[in-house]
């Protein structure tokens, strides 16, 4: 009698635990943090939709590629990018097709109702534009906060407190690290060139004189204490937004980029090593040099004309002692890192007006309304090395976020439109924020979101309206994101394999 009396009391206490528990998860799930599956590329690489993982045969690399099971895939659209995007997969890697899902993200709900939301925030909210349909949760990054005014000028964003004077909104640290994108690394080089299907035409850095260079597997050395250069050939390698996440998207323009990082480790043979590295870009010239008893940074004019330089003390580039250097242009800012550390930054600081003139190269009589969807030229690269021999390893190129001045398409003016904001949405005209006579003008409560993919990303620059119980209950203004949209703050990536159990050693914070 005692024993089915404890058995009984045993079940009803184990439902009770049951329900209290999913309770207790529901709760959490409501309110704390919740589980999203990423479904498309839009935050790619940052964040990865459904995807195929690649793998390189010739330079030993992995990449993802973004995939859709709707679209029929054609082997010969695979390359290796840090190759060309003209040296094809092996044929074995590029005919096998195995679809990964999207990344699933865990979202911190309970941080924006006491913590406002900071600019380059990777935020889940709403879908404005269609709040109760299959893509009714979206996310992007946040790239404009409430009052502020948003142009969005040569892939840059620029903000301004009274819509006149525009200030560049630049990165976090550990943001920008998170945010580089490769383009060139001298360790990626073909292990059986003939097993390639096309010629490789080698490196996209050309030595000069190149009698004075020898390579020895992946350590290139230069024998002469007398000049010696590396350029940068862009018939090999354009840096520009192309990312190979996009390899089997349908083909479109890329735009040329001069916000990179150029990295090296050097080695000289003697005390006496000077190495600079040269950029050439908004008709400028951006200069990091190095020797052993100083750094410096400078900013001149092609015609050369000093703006601004920092120079200062450093004991570096010591015989035989290897050096890790990372050159910066980013932002509007040069950045100077030896051995990993920041030891330097020299900011300046272009309107938006003034950074478009300069990249499209016009002059001051062309109206600002005529260029502003015109881009930028490639940029020029060249390392200048003299009073030493000495050994470069590891040398790379990665480029950053480029958000693109685009057009609209007809979908911006599907949902009903507010008389007056005819003009705002019509389908051709220019996307929201990158144009002077539409720039994003952000109202209380209002956020301007992006996605990092900018050239495959259905974002806040090209939404257009709102669905009608959006704009009926909450807010009726185009292209924006109200705080009542707002879900919460992307926190951490994280897996769901079989058995259905988070795989918490894979887990990384997105940034």
């Amino acid at each position: 009698m005692t024993e089915s009396v404890t058995k009984k009391t045993n079940l009803i206490d184990t439902f009770q635990s049951l329900v209290v528990a999913f309770v207790l998860a529901m709760v959490f799930r409501g309110f704390v943090i919740e589980g999203f599956v990423i479904p498309t590329g839009s935050m790619a690489p940052t964040l990865l939709g459904q995807h195929l993982l690649k793998h390189s045969d010739q330079t030993g690399q992995n990449f993802t590629v973004g995939f859709d099971s709707k679209r029929s895939v054609s082997p010969e659209r695979f390359s290796d990018p840090l190759l060309g995007r003209n040296v094809p997969l092996s044929m074995a890697e590029a005919k096998s097709v195995e679809p990964r899902s999207g990344d699933r993200v865990l979202v911190l709900k309970t941080l924006y109702p006491f913590f406002s939301p900071e600019r380059y925030d990777v935020v889940v909210f709403k879908n404005p534009t269609d709040t109760q349909g299959p893509s009714a949760n979206y996310i992007k990054r946040l790239i404009g906060l409430p009052g502020e005014t948003i142009w969005i000028a040569d892939g840059e964003i620029f903000a301004s407190e009274d819509g006149v004077n525009f200030t560049i909104q630049r990165k976090p640290e550990h943001i920008q690290q998170s945010l580089w994108r490769p383009v060139s690394n001298t360790d990626a080089i073909p292990t059986d060139t003939m097993a390639l299907s096309r010629p490789w035409r080698g490196s996209p850095w050309f030595c000069k004189p190149s009698g004075a260079w020898t390579t020895n597997d992946r350590v290139w050395l230069c024998d002469t204490a007398s000049p010696s250069m590396l350029e940068w050939d862009h018939n090999k390698i354009m840096i520009d937004d192309w990312l190979p996440y996009n390899m089997l998207m349908p083909t479109m323009r890329s735009e040329p980029i001069s916000d990179i990082r150029v990295s090296a480790t050097l080695t000289p043979k003697t005390d006496q090593l000077s190495a600079s590295f040269m950029l050439e870009a908004l008709q400028h010239r951006f200069t990091w040099k190095i020797t052993r008893a100083e750094m410096s940074l400078k900013i001149t004019t092609l015609d050369g004309v000093e703006v601004d330089e920092l120079v200062r003390p450093l004991k570096s580039l010591i015989s035989h002692m290897p050096v890790r250097i990372e050159c910066w242009h980013v932002d509007q800012m040069m950045s100077m890192y030896i051995n990993g550390e920041r030891i330097a930054e020299l900011p300046y600081d272009f309107s938006p007006e003034e950074r478009l003139r300069l990249a499209a190269d016009v002059a001051p009589s062309v109206p600002i309304e005529e260029i502003s969807h015109s881009g930028q030229q490639a940029s020029s690269l060249a390392w200048h090395f003299e009073g030493s021999p000495f050994s470069i390893t590891r040398l790379s190129v990665d480029h950053d976020l480029y958000y693109r001045s685009s057009r609209l398409p007809s979908r911006a003016s599907q949902n009903p439109t507010k008389p007056g904001n005819k003009a705002l949405v019509r389908a051709g005209s220019p996307a929201y924020g990158t144009h002077p006579e539409k720039l994003a003008v952000l109202k209380e409560d209002q956020f301007f979101m992006a996605g990092d993919n900018s050239a495959y990303s259905l974002d806040g620059r090209l939404w257009g309206n709102p669905d009608e119980f959006v704009a009926a209950q909450i807010d009726s203004t185009p292209f924006v994101v109200n705080r009542d949209l707002l879900i919460g703050k992307a926190w951490g990536v994280y897996w769901l394999p079989p058995p259905l159990t988070p795989e918490f050693n894979r887990f990384r914070f997105i940034r």
